[in-house]
């Protein structure tokens, strides 16, 4: 699923089925056996890493932070290896590594949080900014964890 696919099934409530897919892609081109290769690597348990957002909406609300830090690891795997084989070369979500990166700021682990925003930014090749949010972010972790380790 393009990035672009993933986004409109976020907010259309779809589900990323296969069909989804094909409906969603401009006409005339049909997915391959490369596409569904690809695909597979994006998934977790069976199920392509886009189907997570309401779980991890879930752990995150019931305070099971060490669930939601183990699954969205998974997902961020995931992502990576799609992203990495994908001919269109578009990069893992954003969305999961901010949600690691507030999950290590509430356990006050700025060390995390640090390195999971940078592993987000070293996947540009050429590196690139990253979205001003997370850069922001990424600013405040150093900072506070700087503080932590040197008082």
């Amino acid at each position: 699923m393009s990035a672009k696919s993933w986004i409109r099934a976020l907010w259309h409530g779809r589900d990323g089925t296969a069909e989804e897919e094909e409906r969603d892609r401009p006409s005339g081109k049909r997915s391959t056996q490369r596409d569904r290769e690809i695909r597979e690597l994006g998934k977790v348990n069976g199920k392509h890493f886009t189907k997570y957002v309401d779980a991890v909406k879930d752990l995150k609300r019931k305070n099971h932070t060490e669930e939601a830090i183990e699954l969205l690891f998974q997902l961020v795997d995931a992502s990576e290896r799609e992203s990495v084989a994908s001919t269109h070369h578009y990069s893992a979500t954003p969305w999961l590594y901010e949600q690691l990166a507030i999950l290590f700021r509430k356990e006050k682990r700025y060390g995390d949080e640090v390195a999971i925003l940078e592993r987000y930014a070293a996947l540009f090749k050429p590196p690139k900014q990253l979205p001003k949010k997370l850069e922001q972010r990424l600013d405040k972790a150093r900072n506070l964890w700087s503080r932590e380790l040197y008082g």
